[in-house]
């Protein structure tokens, strides 16, 4: 049977008029199935964000036999005081970590020197082999860094360090050397609070040496670490240099720690020696020995390839002898007592080496 079509009209759409007294809705809101003394409960837990984790779960086990509207409820009020708790933990972590400074991991001391027993008897009686110095002179050598002061004024090692090495043991502490320029500082008044650096062993532990002395145009400095324990005593042999004779280097080239380098003295230049020994930035600082384990030379320098890619093993060292002259020396604190003491004992112990002693007799 065919349909009809029915054809509404704009008019007679416009003639329809709404009921007025049509009744109103019935719907109402229904109540929360939380209470509201439990939802104050809940949110007193919102700065114990752990504390809260801990209640959440349990709350959320102990509605799985409820409603669904109930259980719906719960979710919701403990997602909210979740992101909540959440937002203020981490803005309190942070605020923390930016005002409050992280405690240092840096010893006062050097606890691997402190409880050695014994330490190297130098000058050796006969020529020591590359071996020899390896395992004899190397735990006589350090790792300089300057400090770098952090955001939160703490104060740690910089990514820059060179060596340094080991002058004089007593009870009292331990006497170092190394290079000006890598124990850089703040300019200090004389007589004044010393200043300091970072300094470490092969056992990595990091401790601050007091800067007690500088000989700036000479390029070294004199570093003092305070002793805890241990009485064991050593004192390190000064040698002059002679031209031509074999020298070892240690320091840490590139960042490669404890590396052991040969040479020659290739010539005497004045107050520097010039060695062939390869060095790299990290060797600075550190120690020039001779055969017979005395310090001859502190490294200073390397000839920069950069002015002429031709140079190869052009290193310098400042000569050691220069520790004996006080008088070319600015002091820091006790600076000048730690090295008269070091003088003084180096002149009682009558630490001379056979080549010390064939040049007295050639000079006379």
């Amino acid at each position: 049977m065919p349909s009809e079509k029915v054809v509404v009209s704009a008019e007679e759409i416009n003639r329809i008029v709404p009921e007025t007294d049509a009744p109103p809705s019935v719907f109402q809101r229904a109540p929360s199935p939380i209470p509201l003394w439990a939802k104050i409960t809940l949110s007193l837990l919102v700065p114990a964000l752990p504390l809260l984790c801990i209640v959440a779960v349990v709350l959320k086990l102990a509605f799985r036999t409820q409603s669904p509207s109930a259980r719906h409820a719960m979710a919701s009020l403990l997602s909210t005081l979740l992101i909540i708790s959440g937002f203020l933990a981490t803005a309190l972590t942070v605020l923390v970590v930016s005002l409050v400074p992280i405690p240092a991991i840096v010893n006062t001391g050097l606890p691997d020197l402190d409880e050695r027993t014994d330490f190297p008897v130098l000058t050796a009686g006969s020529a020591l082999s590359s071996s020899d110095v390896s395992t004899r002179l190397k735990p006589l050598v350090i790792v300089v860094s300057p400090t770098v002061r952090l955001w939160n004024h703490q104060e740690i090692a910089s990514q820059f360090f060179g060596a340094g090495m080991l002058l004089e043991a007593d009870q009292d502490g331990y006497l170092f050397a190394t290079a000006n320029h890598v124990a850089a500082h703040a300019p200090v008044r004389e007589g004044g609070s010393p200043p300091h650096v970072m300094v470490t062993t092969a056992a990595g532990v990091w401790s601050t040496a007091d800067i007690i002395g500088t000989a700036a145009p000479l390029d070294i400095a004199l570093l003092w670490v305070p002793r805890h324990s241990g009485h064991a005593t050593f004192v390190q042999p000064i040698s002059m240099p002679a031209d031509g004779e074999q020298v070892f280097v240690i320091g840490h080239p590139e960042g490669l720690k404890y590396t052991l380098s040969t040479g020659l003295v290739s010539g005497l230049r004045d107050q520097s020696i010039q060695i062939s020994a390869a060095i790299s930035p990290g060797n600075s600082g550190g120690p020039v020995y001779d055969a017979q384990g005395d310090l001859i030379g502190i490294v200073s320098s390397k000839f920069d390839r950069n002015h002429d890619a031709n140079a190869e093993n052009l290193g310098f060292a400042t000569r050691a002898e220069i520790l004996r002259d006080p008088a070319l020396w600015t002091f820091y604190g006790t600076g000048r007592k730690r090295l008269e003491t070091y003088l003084d004992d180096l002149h009682k112990g009558k630490i001379t080496s056979p080549k010390t002693d064939q040049q007295s007799r050639l000079s006379n």
